[in-house]
């Protein structure tokens, strides 16, 4: 199945507009809307993929955020810089193995991840990944 042309080259600039309106400073997409993308499945659940991993970084207080969308990967990296990175990659990659919507926030953290993965990547033979570059935790999703 493949989505609306429109609706979906529309969904960055909606994204955008909602982190700005939610004090984040600067929010760049670099995204390319190849017939390939779009065609594939994945494709009608990016956006909801998009905002769950751009809302966490707007919760932890990032300045800027930086959106890469290609025909086989989703990365989104900001400028926050954990105060120990290693400890919450360990903790991002225990919530993600469980499967369970495990907190690591006040009420319910790790739904989002666990709703990406199980939710939506496994569907498409699909992972979602974390990584540390220079202090900040960033995360890359990947599909078919």
């Amino acid at each position: 199945m493949t989505v609306d042309r429109e609706k979906f080259m529309a969904f960055p600039e909606e994204i955008k507009k909602c982190l700005l309106d939610c004090k984040v400073e600067n929010v760049e997409f670099r995204v390319n809307f190849s017939d390939v993308l779009l065609e594939k499945p994945i494709s009608e659940f990016l956006p909801a993929i998009v905002s769950e991993l751009t809302d966490n970084c707007m919760e932890k207080g990032a300045g800027s955020i930086y959106i890469t969308l290609s025909d086989n990967f989703l990365r989104v990296e900001d400028d926050f810089v954990e105060p120990d990175p290693e400890k919450t990659l360990k903790l991002i990659n225990k919530i993600k193995k469980s499967g369970k919507a495990t907190t690591t926030k006040n009420s319910d953290g790790g739904v989002g991840i666990a709703k990406i993965v199980m939710g939506f990547l496994n569907r498409f033979g699909g992972d979602l990944n974390y990584y540390i570059n220079d202090g900040k935790i960033v995360a890359e999703v990947t599909w078919r």
